[in-house]
């Protein structure tokens, strides 16, 4: 009996054994069709990545198959930007992780720059690195020094990032994966990219294309080539970017490459925009949004939305566009992407810009530069640079305007255009495999030596080039600094002489008026009316107040106008002993819109009516004087039922009188026109013929109120 219980007991251990050994081969053989895969498509990947997942939660998949089963779906969701489902997959398998130090620390530096902990990103390499040095695997040295790099990269230590990069290939060309070199060249361009090293960013990108053809790896000859499409549009060498995503997609097509296909055609959408084909570029982003429906979290699919924000821009479709690209950079917030989203605010920036909304414009332009800090070389940071500085000009703040100049100008000269074009033409011309094969044939050391010194000499060419065009700029921008702060200088030496002459000429009206005001109280006096004249001081007393009050001032209220004018005309009553009298007319809206005039600008004009017009000889004296907003001006008109011009003129004592008050109130009307560039006007005229016709004067000012600043 116990015989048959332990055959039994080893009959299931062998088929538990069975089991697992299956299990092992189908994970494994799993693995292997993934990276075979890999290879080729990524679209065919997704049932793939599914079957991955089973086995990952599976208990029965071994520690180690696990392990690679998540190197490979976290590598995958990073290629294609699916950051979400990378940081799940991270956090959700951190316990597998510490199963394995070395795996730990090195998705442990990954995740921290994706995160924006770029310290912490350099401490988990420099664990990671330790670890590997333990065992002196060039594979797992290559890969250690290749985050160390990134790590340095992402803090701006260039020296050091370089250094380590170089050091990754080292051992890279050491291992005997097939892979370590390809990784190691494609770290090294994003390196250079980084740093603004686009000649040297194109020449890995190279090598890089040639490693992958040696490997047979399609997916990476992709990669290689939509990335020297990318340089060349970079640097705006267009017909070159054109060029190469159209080698690209053909490769893309072959292999039925969906992501990289909607990649491509982003980039010639962006590129034909960039060449003005409005048309072209509409069509290839039709091509790319039915591509990325499946992708709606990854940065893909916001990029896009990018895209169709620019067309939507250089249609003038704003709306739209500003929607497009708050969907984006939400999106981009969502994913945890800080360059995604600081191109979102550059764009928004550029369209306020377009519709000279400067303030909205420097705000969405700085807050992009904020989040690009790190990246002194991105071509969205030089050219919110170049944007800020236009937009300074335009508010006149010609110290920010050249600041933002020069820190433009400083970058594109490190980055020279003009070199960067013919590096990047240069080295694309090994794309080719029949160029390849000559190039090994008939190369020859005399022909390197010959082609160092003639680049030698054309790189002191384009630098010499560059100085002069960068002290050109310099210079222009000073002398258009000289000439704005010249004319700003004699506009302001204007204005305080304008200003100074109309002080002087409210001075002038004050003794002029105070002397007529005293005649009557002499007057008084004469006739030895005590009474009347302590009544009259009362009232003329308030009067001089209020005149002395608000004739310095360039402006008052016209509640204020038609308090004197109020006053003034009851004091005159008392004197004439009620002869004549007066209606005021002001409608609530100008008291209530706090509109303002001259002060007493109307004051010379009652006072003619009275005194010339002899309304106290008059009749039923009246004298009706009316304010109202007529043609967007200020219109007063004075109206009285006197003698009249002609009369008065009969009744002067001396004939070569001239008012003096009528010829200050007319200079102040002329330098008000000087100043506001208004059309103010004085006319005065019968309002009938025959005796006692009477006289109108009409004054036409400018509609100022409080709320407008005058200085």
């Amino acid at each position: 009996m116990n015989k048959i219980i332990l055959l039994a007991l080893v009959s299931l251990l062998c088929f538990s054994l069975q089991i697992t050994a299956q299990q092992e081969d189908k994970t494994g053989e799993l693995i292997k069709i993934f990276n075979q895969n890999s290879k080729i498509s990524l679209v065919s990947n997704d049932e793939l990545v599914d079957r991955l997942k089973v086995n990952l939660n599976d208990e029965q998949t071994q520690k180690n198959d696990k392990l690679v089963i998540l190197d490979l779906l976290l590598s995958h969701y990073l290629e294609k930007g699916e950051f979400i489902k990378f940081k799940q997959l991270y956090q959700n398998n951190l316990s597998l992780l510490n199963q394995d130090a070395l795996k730990m620390h090195f998705w442990e530096s990954v995740f921290s720059n994706y995160s924006g902990d770029y310290v912490k990103s350099l401490s988990a390499s420099r664990k990671h690195l330790n670890e590997v040095e333990k065992n002196r695997n060039n594979d797992e040295l290559s890969k250690a020094y290749r985050i160390l790099a990134l790590s340095n990269m992402y803090l701006n230590n260039k020296d050091s990032s370089l250094f380590y990069s170089n050091l990754s290939l080292n051992f890279a060309r050491r291992s005997s994966s097939e892979n370590a070199v390809l990784n190691t060249f494609r770290t090294q361009s994003v390196i250079y990219n980084h740093f603004g090293m686009i000649g040297q960013s194109t020449s890995v990108l190279i090598k890089f294309i040639d490693q992958a053809e040696e490997n047979r790896d399609f997916k990476n000859i992709c990669w290689g080539t939509i990335q020297i499409a990318e340089k060349s549009f970079q640097i705006r060498y267009y017909n070159e970017a054109k060029t190469y995503y159209r080698k690209a997609l053909s490769l893309a097509e072959k292999n039925n490459a969906t992501f990289y296909k909607s990649v491509i055609y982003r980039g010639l959408s962006e590129v034909s925009l960039a060449l003005q084909e409005e048309t072209e570029a509409t069509r290839y982003l039709e091509k790319s949004l039915p591509l990325i429906k499946e992708w709606e979290e990854s940065t893909n699919l916001p990029l896009t939305m990018l895209t169709k924000a620019k067309i939507l821009i250089y249609q003038n479709n704003y709306e739209q566009a500003n929607n497009e690209l708050a969907t984006a950079r939400s999106q981009f917030e969502h994913l945890g992407d800080k360059v995604g989203n600081a191109i979102s605010l550059h764009l928004i920036g550029q369209l306020f810009f377009k519709q000279k909304e400067w303030k909205l414009s420097e705000s969405y332009f700085n807050k992009s530069l904020n989040l690009l800090e790190g990246y002194e070389f991105d071509s969205y940071r030089l050219e919110s640079h170049k944007f800020l500085a236009e937009v300074y000009a335009n508010k006149q703040d010609f110290t920010r305007a050249y600041a933002n100049l020069e820190e433009y100008q400083k970058y594109t000269n490190i980055n020279s255009s003009i070199s960067s074009t013919k590096a990047i033409n240069e080295l694309t011309q090994m794309y080719s495999r029949e160029l390849r094969e000559y190039r090994i044939k008939e190369q020859s050391q005399v022909i390197l030596t010959q082609k160092k010194e003639k680049e030698l000499l054309a790189l002191k060419s384009e630098k010499q080039f560059s100085t002069i065009i960068l002290i050109v700029i310099i210079l222009t921008s000073i002398i258009i600094i000289v000439v704005f702060y010249f004319r700003q200088l004699k506009i302001k030496q204007q204005t305080q002489e304008i200003e100074m002459s109309q002080t002087l000429l409210r001075t002038q009206m004050n003794p002029h008026f105070i002397f007529n005001a005293m005649s009557v109280i002499q007057g008084y006096i004469y006739e030895n009316d005590p009474s009347k004249s302590s009544k009259f001081l009362v009232s003329f007393s308030k009067l001089i107040r209020l005149i002395l009050e608000n004739s310095p001032k360039e402006f008052i209220t016209l509640e204020t106008e038609v308090d004197i004018l109020d006053k003034y005309l009851k004091t005159q009553k008392l004197r004439f002993e009620n002869r004549f009298d007066f209606k005021i007319t002001v409608p609530d809206e100008l008291v209530f819109k706090k509109v303002l005039i001259p002060p007493m600008i109307t004051q010379p004009f009652v006072e003619n009516s009275i005194e010339h017009g002899q309304l106290n000889i008059v009749e039923n004296g009246h004298i009706h004087i009316e304010f109202k907003e007529q043609n967007e001006m200020l219109y007063v008109k004075i109206e009285d039922n006197g003698v009249g011009r002609k009369e008065s003129e009969k009744n002067k004592l001396k004939k070569d009188h001239k008012s003096m008050a009528l010829n200050i109130t007319k200079e102040r009307v002329n330098i008000i026109n000087k100043k506001y560039r208004s059309k103010a006007t004085v006319e005065i005229g019968d309002l009938q013929e025959g005796k006692f016709s009477g006289t109108l004067v009409e004054l036409n000012l400018p509609l100022l109120t409080e709320k407008i600043n005058l200085d």
